[in-house]
């Protein structure tokens, strides 16, 4: 029996997965991974294997131990073994017969990632992403980031929408009184897409209701905790709708089931933060028009109603936030008929001259989307067009879909690294990006590293 189990150690081919390995107990088997940790107490030594799927202790003789003690943390191995259940302890340990050195670290590692916390500046974190994204908390923000978006997709699916892929790159800026990145296209101008607007209004035309995940990219010089040069939207857009409420009301529904998702496959990394989801209320969340809301802030926090701009800023989203918490147990609020707008596609309130049939949804302090009821017909777009000074010519495939005729429509739009701010309850936007562009960095990397490209 010996024999064939030697045998099989140095004939085996296919690795097993850390989180599968209780399937093989009293199995020879083959991992791979990275050296998390290396604990030497004499003649053993305790090794810490991680995956992508987790960690397993391996024991290593003296013999092993001299071949692999030089090697730093993150250092990729393939080990070959045997599985058993520690004595007097749940788990499980890999009995170590071969171990390989696939790679070996070259430097020294920039941060500590082995520890329960990554102890580091942020900037130091976004400056070595490669190596600070392998620690599990920044792994957890992550893994969470992708089901928001494979809820969602699922979630608008279910909602009867069809989902298209929205161009990057655009001849006209999608939006009025927005900055763009303009970029050199052949022998013309083109300019990085700022929204998908103009073509889920085009694809209403098709499908009735679509919707898009696609970078946008915003060149306002700011560098706020909550903002960023390159965001990831999450955009719908429903045909046929006679008040922008139903709207909401699909929002509401794709919102619980995204965080009955969440709830369902992600209880482990959100412990890891120590955070809970955001709380929901019973039935329909609660909704309060701007003027309403500064009344409220003014009740609550001394700060005067009086707002010709008829907007919220970072402060007074918190507080409306805390008064949605306390009064309706619901960490989410809709904020709606903000300032007539100034987007050529938006319906100003026909009720009241200066205020727009719009709509903000904020949790805990931050808005995650916003969206608007348009304008369907095509002589009043190209009326805004010309008031506006934009360029008719520019526009001729979004007047296209209007001119051949276009339902009554609304639409909206999430904000992907917002949401994951939000869950995780972190201090600053760039934590919730992969590779975030800033003023000083573009996709993660410094500026001043390109110079000489």
């Amino acid at each position: 029996m010996f024999i064939v189990q030697l045998w099989d150690v140095y004939t085996m081919r296919e690795r097993t997965l850390i989180k599968d390995l209780n399937k093989h107990i009293d199995q020879y088997v083959l991992v791979a991974g990275w050296m998390h940790r290396l604990r030497i107490l004499g003649k053993l030594g305790f090794l810490l294997l991680r995956d992508s799927t987790g960690f397993v202790q391996c024991v290593l003789n003296a013999q092993q131990i001299d071949s692999i003690k030089h090697l730093q943390v993150e250092s990729v191995l393939s080990i070959r073994g045997y599985v058993i259940k520690k004595p007097d302890k749940e788990g499980l340990e890999v009995h170590v017969s071969e171990i390989e050195v696939i790679s070996p670290v070259l430097d020294q590692v920039p941060v500590e990632i082995n520890k329960d916390s990554l102890d580091a500046h942020l900037d130091t974190i976004i400056d070595h992403r490669p190596v600070t994204l392998r620690h599990e908390k920044q792994k957890a923000i992550f893994k969470v980031q992708a089901g928001i978006l494979t809820a969602f997709r699922n979630a608008m699916i279910e909602e009867g929408f069809i989902e298209f892929r929205s161009p990057v790159l655009m001849g006209a800026p999608s939006e009025s009184g927005a900055s763009v990145f303009e970029v050199k296209y052949y022998d013309h101008k083109a300019y990085l897409a700022q929204s998908p607007q103009v073509y889920k209004q085009i694809m209403v035309g098709v499908f009735e209701r679509v919707f898009t995940i696609t970078p946008v990219f915003r060149a306002e010089k700011h560098n706020t905790t909550r903002h960023l040069m390159e965001i990831t939207q999450m955009d719908g857009e429903v045909g046929f709708i006679e008040d922008y409420d139903e709207c909401l009301e699909i929002i509401e529904r794709v919102v619980r089931k995204i965080f009955n998702h969440l709830d369902n496959n992600y209880s482990k990394e959100l412990q890891l933060w120590n955070t809970t989801l955001p709380q929901l209320p019973a039935s329909r969340f609660p909704k309060v028009k701007v003027k309403e809301a500064l009344q409220i802030i003014e009740k609550k926090a001394g700060k005067s109603a009086q707002r010709p701009e008829l907007d919220l800023d970072p402060q007074d989203e918190r507080l409306i936030a805390e008064w949605a918490l306390e009064e309706y147990g619901s960490d989410f609020l809709w904020i709606l008929n903000f300032k007539k707008d100034k987007n050529f596609y938006t319906r100003n309130n026909p009720e009241d001259p200066d205020e727009s049939l719009s709509f903000d949804l904020v949790c805990r302090g931050l808005e995650w989307l916003s969206g608007t009821h348009r304008i369907h017909d095509y002589n009043k777009l190209v009326e805004n067009m010309k008031n506006q000074g934009l360029t008719l010519e520019y526009y001729e495939h979004y007047l296209e879909a209007f001119k051949y005729g276009i339902p009554y429509e609304a639409g909206f739009s999430f904000g992907l690294e917002r949401m994951t701010q939000q869950i995780f309850r972190l201090k600053n936007i760039r934590e919730a990006v992969l590779f975030p562009s800033d003023l000083d960095r573009i996709a993660g990397q410094r500026i001043s590293k390109h110079k000489t490209v």
